[in-house]
């Protein structure tokens, strides 16, 4: 009997230890992001069966267990992809936001006194002031031009700047997952079945981020192992794991990005596969990033594609880079000519400059759409409003995407670290649960020896 009692108050001794570290453990990590609550897992140590003489055994402590919701993870893990691409491009596009909103500089003023100084040297083509006085304007004006071209320039030099960068992350955390699920399946295939709760915890922060930087098919399948699916090729799949590609065309800023997955490793015996992917259907941080790296225009026009009222401002962008626009009419050319004299252009002479707008003016009185100054100056102006329009509504729908993705995935958070998380009023009430576990073990353990000694004592007589 006092063997019972001595085995049943130590495994009680031992489990309250546990339950001391355990809450330790919780209250040290909650802190930590991807930690979630610990719950000691016991195991009754043995039966006594029917007619035994053993009166109690006590329990055996198995480890710990995670508390913790596979639905609430997957939720929280693909909505952290919609929060990130919203949130990346109105992040990228919140510096040219802040160019086109400031009146100081726009190009209302530029574009009419090209116009006005192009309708003077109409009424006096042989006023040499007047020519002067085209030139100095349009040179205003592409000046202008070259300053919001810049801003768009920036949005997509910074996108891709990052890009390659948040790839290389996707895939760091590609082939430790893929490592993670190496040793899920080992444990799996022992007795025990256990995984370390802090390697569980490390696979849910990785596919949290991983769906930020990608979002799309990725989580949890019911063995524990993590999935990553991007476009439907497998970044993560078992023990597998393939890696993303984006290259360039060539080696120009607005050059297009091909983005691809690659499955094998140059040098093997088996040469790399490599699978293409849609870029429009990624979210997260890489999906965004490659809108704006590949051409933040697009994004700025209404369901991403070309809008009309854009066309004759974009053709300026171009001529103020020294670029004629495809198709352009004879003030783009003008303007192009212009902003290539000033460059240096040795191709464009500083006679034919001063012929070719002399011509624009002679033309300019024309009623015709194609050629007719008041005509060119409505559209160009309707260009500039239309530009100033559309960044100004993109910002504001991925602000409110984000806004409203965000408070979505605070409600999963919520939700998560009720069930999840540590709650450490409840960790001090289960400490002093221990506690107190501890010392009525050690009361009957000290009983029972003082009981042996006196049955001993008995014996020995």
């Amino acid at each position: 009997m006092t063997s019972s009692i001595w085995s049943t108050a130590f495994s009680a001794l031992q489990g309250a230890q546990a339950g001391i570290a355990m809450t330790s453990q919780n209250v040290e990590g909650q802190s930590t992001v991807g930690f979630t609550k610990r719950n000691l897992a016991t195991t009754i140590a043995a039966f006594a069966p029917n007619g035994g003489t053993t009166l109690g055994s006590g329990v055996s402590i198995a480890g710990f267990t995670r508390d913790w919701s596979l639905m609430l993870q997957q939720q929280r893990v693909q909505q952290a992809g919609v929060t990130a691409y919203h949130g990346t491009i109105a992040t990228g596009l919140a510096g040219l936001d802040a160019q086109v909103v400031d009146s100081s500089i726009g190009l209302d003023t530029p574009v009419n006194n090209f116009f006005n100084s192009l309708a003077a040297l109409a009424r006096n083509p042989a006023d040499a002031a007047s020519l002067d006085a085209v030139k100095a304007s349009g040179t205003v004006l592409m000046s202008a031009a070259q300053y919001f071209q810049n801003g768009l320039a920036t949005v997509q030099s910074d996108a891709r700047s990052t890009l390659q960068s948040n790839v290389q992350d996707l895939n760091l955390i590609g082939d430790e997952l893929a490592q993670i699920n190496i040793n899920i399946a080992n444990n799996q295939t022992q007795a025990t079945g256990a995984v370390e709760p802090a390697v569980l915890d490390r696979r849910d922060a990785l596919l949290m981020r991983a769906g930020s930087l990608i979002g799309g098919n990725l989580g949890v399948n019911a063995s524990g192992q993590a999935y990553i699916f991007v476009d439907g090729q497998p970044l993560v799949n078992g023990a597998n794991a393939g890696h993303l590609q984006a290259v360039p065309d060539d080696a120009s800023p607005s050059s297009p990005i091909k983005f691809s997955m690659r499955f094998g490793e140059p040098g093997m015996a088996a040469p790399p596969v490599l699978a293409a992917l849609h870029t429009d259907v990624l979210q997260g941080v890489i999906g965004a990033q490659l809108k704006l790296a590949a051409d933040p225009s697009i994004v700025l026009q209404p369901n991403g594609l070309p809008d009309s009222k854009l066309t004759s401002f974009l053709d300026l962008f171009s001529a103020a880079a020294g670029v004629l626009p495809s198709g352009a009419n004879s003030v783009m050319t003008a303007l192009t000519q212009l902003a290539s004299f000033n460059k240096g252009d040795a191709a464009t002479s500083l006679t034919q400059l001063d012929a070719t707008l002399q011509s624009l003016a002679l033309q300019s009185n024309s009623a015709d759409t194609a050629t007719g100054a008041s005509a060119l100056q409505t559209n160009m102006l309707a260009g500039w409003r239309g530009f100033i329009s559309n960044v100004g509504a993109q910002v504001s729908v991925h602000l409110s995407g984000q806004t409203a993705s965000a408070a979505v995935d605070k409600k999963l958070t919520d939700d998560f670290q009720s069930q999840s998380g540590v709650n450490l009023d409840e960790e001090a009430a289960n400490l002093l649960k221990y506690q107190q576990s501890y010392t009525a073990a050690s009361k009957i353990l000290q009983a029972n020896a003082t009981m042996l000694d006196g049955l001993m004592a008995v014996v020995g007589r």
